[in-house]
């Protein structure tokens, strides 16, 4: 990167993984702006950055943004969670992803590291995920169909001449400010608020590892090309054994059978809609969990110097961060 530090553009800055790239970037020296919602709501969860109003949605408020960027982490996005309006996925997924590629490349921007999704590739239930295989067909659920949609809009601004490197992440965890997905899932079991443990399992990376293969493909990463992150494949079972077995808990709960959560699943949906409340499981996370697919990591292992954190040290991080919040109990 020279002997000068890089003026870098962030977005999803007060996201799990754009938080933790911001923040491991200003400590390395890096000039580091922020493109927030609320400034006043990010100044406390990133120190040191610079921020600038703005979103995604709104093309206008990008140039300012950009303006002296020479790379850009674009780590905005809207993650798989239940939303009764499922148009807010494209939104902010696709054209959000849309939005910031084609101003990046009008403000000359050398280069985008885009955070998308291991879910744009193709395998079979309890498959292996690979980079040379995208997935061609429609996904299950509007999260994924837009993050598809944004790696197509993402290869054709770059076909323009912008360079663009993706990191495609499994389900992210870990000390961060914002909790949903896995950390949900610590949260509602060491507060005793999950009776019953979802089927199935995911690939599962630990944020700082995750942050650590964004930076490393801003340097070594090759313009148009894929880089799979995944620690380890896990089911919900073993994630809660191990959950409970660092805060010395004597058991977990059951696993509901996958054809009761079904039911629930696609049963709820409307009534959601309907009546304004968030189901107990959205269906295209229970599609995803069922898929419970491996993710081959290799090259991210080769190229970009990736190494896989172990599931005992990623929960430990992980109740060590949510006790200091006061989210879940500390014995």
């Amino acid at each position: 990167m020279g002997t000068e530090p890089l003026d870098i553009l962030v977005t999803g800055a007060t996201g799990l993984v754009g938080n933790a790239i911001a923040l491991r970037l200003i400590a390395q020296g890096h000039r580091v702006r922020a493109l927030v919602r609320s400034v006043e709501k990010a100044r406390a969860i990133l120190p040191g950055a610079e921020l600038v109003q703005g979103d995604v949605t709104l093309p206008e408020s990008l140039v300012s943004a950009l303006k002296g960027v020479e790379r850009v982490f674009h780590a905005a996005g809207m993650p798989e969670q239940w939303q009764a309006d499922e148009s807010i996925f494209d939104r902010v997924n696709r054209q959000g992803t849309r939005n910031v590629l084609e101003a990046s490349l009008a403000a000359g921007v050398r280069r985008v590291i885009y955070t998308s999704t291991m879910d744009v590739f193709a395998a079979p239930r309890g498959g292996t995920l690979v980079e040379t295989n995208v997935d061609p067909h429609p996904k299950p659920s509007a999260y994924e169909r837009s993050k598809q949609a944004a790696e197509r809009e993402a290869e054709a601004v770059r076909a323009r001449g912008l360079d663009v490197v993706y990191v495609n992440p499994a389900a992210v965890y870990g000390p961060g400010p914002v909790h949903v997905a896995l950390n949900a899932f610590f949260i509602r079991l060491l507060n005793k608020k999950m009776p019953m443990l979802p089927p199935g399992g995911m690939p599962i990376l630990d944020v700082d590892g995750c942050t650590s293969g964004h930076l490393a493909a801003a340097e070594r990463g090759r313009n148009g090309e894929r880089y799979l992150l995944a620690d380890t494949f896990v089911t919900n079972h073993d994630l809660a054994r191990a959950i409970a077995q660092e805060c010395g808990l004597k058991r977990v709960p059951p696993v509901a059978p996958a054809w009761l959560l079904k039911a629930v699943a696609y049963a709820s949906a409307p009534l959601a809609r309907t009546f304004n409340f968030e189901p107990m499981i959205a269906t295209g996370q229970l599609t995803f969990l069922l898929w419970s697919v491996r993710v081959d990591a290799s090259k991210a292992r080769a190229e970009l110097g990736f190494v896989p954190t172990s599931l005992a040290e990623g929960v430990r991080k992980t109740v060590a961060f949510l006790r200091a919040g006061g989210l879940v109990p500390r014995t």
